[in-house]
């Protein structure tokens, strides 16, 4: 399901552009789209509606025709057209048809729209087009409600007091807590002024307003972890960081983001991770996928799906891939004008892989926040070839602060200070050594491993050489048969981690 793909606290950018029936224009859709809402007649309003009515379509070759006639190049390039003719299955089955109920806030390059999906989920839309010609759609950003019917009343139809409440608390937190002071600061007064000046006065619906808000925040910030939501905690106000175990409690049933550690031709192990888990329960299940993979060649670590997590879990596993003790990175907190430091951990148990091994790391455009840390930290300390996407570019913890009975907000206190770089990835993401579309980057990094394991090979018994050109064969065969979509490789052996530590 999508929720299991989030990324961005709160929000997902959707990166498929979808399109509506081949020989028809934005300007004029045909019956099936959302009739009873009126679109502004703006480019970003043709576009809008021209999504709506593609997505409820239900046809993927209609979906791939508006990709190719309307997305932005620059956004093609970062995503194959396999990728998100597989994501937009996912979010039609996930949503059903999409209804407009409103438009939130509209510009030229710019618009945002309110939603119910017939599954009953509520979505507020951002659409975001190119500044200059030929306008292509760069993104979707979508707000997803965590219940359904949340946009026609959940919380309650709010009141000028609460929005009124909800500015200044909201402000007074910036201005106390956000890493950049100055930013804060600007970002206080411009949610005051628009206030006072009525911008907010329409927005009923919490999740509306806390949309609304959050792009008026991010539009001076340029910060991904920066939200305001509905609802997030019991009623009553307050904050919780990533050290509150109610913040980690349910991952439990996730296996802790421990998706997969399997053993694939050639020797090469393989770990897909998606969360950075926080705290001492999960370290068994990671002891026993790094003990599962301690006899590999070469080790691939998948976070395509990886939207962050804990810098805990990050020195642990690290403490696997390294001989000594290594500076890994640290943070600068605003709060309390302090920095603190992570290095690898030289407790863990079993067998490690140590410095010899060569990692290689997948990234996305959704890696997001602690998985960015983990692949920048290994990129410059010269430990991991990075393969796939440039990430989402999230370099700011962040702590939950209830602001009243409906809202609350992930403030980011603190940045990330490289050892090596003195900087972060903030805004930019971490550009990959070998580039590699989403669906492919996992074929791209065998490959590399491989070809780098026949040619470090002088020494190697004649039988071991056979093994791995036989795996670097089908993986060749595999890459060449991706674009015609028919698959070649043979299963590999696999082995899921338990909670239990392995089971």
């Amino acid at each position: 399901m999508l929720n299991n793909r989030m990324v961005i606290a709160g929000t997902c950018l959707v990166a498929l552009t979808l399109t509506f029936v081949p020989g028809t224009s934005l300007a004029e859709p045909t019956a099936g789209a959302a009739a009873a809402v009126t679109f502004p007649d703006t480019i970003a309003g043709r576009m809008a509606k021209g999504y709506i009515k593609a997505f409820n379509s239900g046809d993927a070759e209609i979906m791939g025709a508006f990709e190719t006639e309307h997305r932005a190049k620059s956004a093609l390039k970062r995503r194959s057209m396999k990728d998100r003719l597989k994501m937009y299955r996912e979010l039609y089955t996930d949503w059903g048809r999409i209804e407009v109920v409103g438009v939130v806030a509209d510009g030229e390059r710019g618009i945002t729209v309110s939603a119910n999906g017939s599954t009953g989920v509520g979505l507020v839309m951002d659409f975001e087009l190119e500044e200059e010609p030929p306008y292509g759609l760069l993104g979707i950003r979508i707000s997803i409600s965590a219940e359904p019917g949340m946009l026609s009343g959940t919380y309650g139809s709010i009141d000028g007091e609460v929005r009124a409440d909800t500015v200044e608390k909201v402000a007074a937190e910036l201005d106390k807590s956000y890493v950049y002071p100055e930013i804060g600061s600007k970002m206080a007064d411009a949610v005051r002024k628009n206030l006072a000046e009525g911008k907010y006065d329409e927005l009923d619906s919490a999740d509306l307003f806390a949309s609304v808000l959050t792009k008026d925040l991010q539009a001076i910030s340029h910060d991904k972890h920066l939200n305001v939501r509905a609802g997030g905690g019991d009623g009553g106000c307050g904050e919780e960081t990533e050290d509150d175990e109610s913040w980690w409690a349910p991952d439990k049933y996730k296996n802790y983001g421990f998706e997969e550690v399997s053993h694939l031709p050639g020797n090469i192990g393989y770990l897909k991770l998606d969360m950075f888990h926080h705290g001492p329960e999960s370290e068994p299940t990671a002891a026993a996928a790094m003990n599962f993979l301690a006899n590999s060649d070469a080790l691939i670590v998948d976070l395509r799906e990886n939207g962050g997590g804990s810098p805990h879990m990050i020195a642990f596993l690290s403490g696997y891939l390294f001989d000594e003790r290594t500076h890994l990175n640290s943070f600068y907190h605003r709060p309390d004008n302090s920095t603190s430091e992570t290095w690898t951990r030289t407790d863990v148990p079993g067998k490690r892989l140590g410095q010899k091994v060569p990692v290689y790391v997948l990234t996305s455009a959704y890696t997001f926040s602690g998985a960015e840390e983990f692949t920048y930290n290994l990129k410059h300390l010269e430990r991991a070839t990075i393969v796939g996407e440039t990430t989402g570019g999230g370099a700011h913890p962040v702590f939950r602060q209830q602001v009243n009975e409906v809202f609350s907000m992930m403030v980011p206190f603190a940045r990330a200070i490289n050892p090596i770089t003195k900087t972060n990835w903030e805004g930019v993401g971490i550009k990959p050594h070998i580039e590699a579309s989403m669906s492919d980057a996992l074929l791209a990094a065998r490959k590399v491993a491989l070809e780098r394991l026949i040619g470090a090979g002088k020494d190697v018994p004649e039988a071991r050489m056979r093994d791995l050109r036989s795996a670097l064969r089908q993986v060749e065969n595999d890459l060449a048969s991706a674009e015609t979509g028919v698959a070649t490789t043979a299963k590999s052996t696999k082995k899921v981690v338990g909670c239990g530590g392995g089971k």
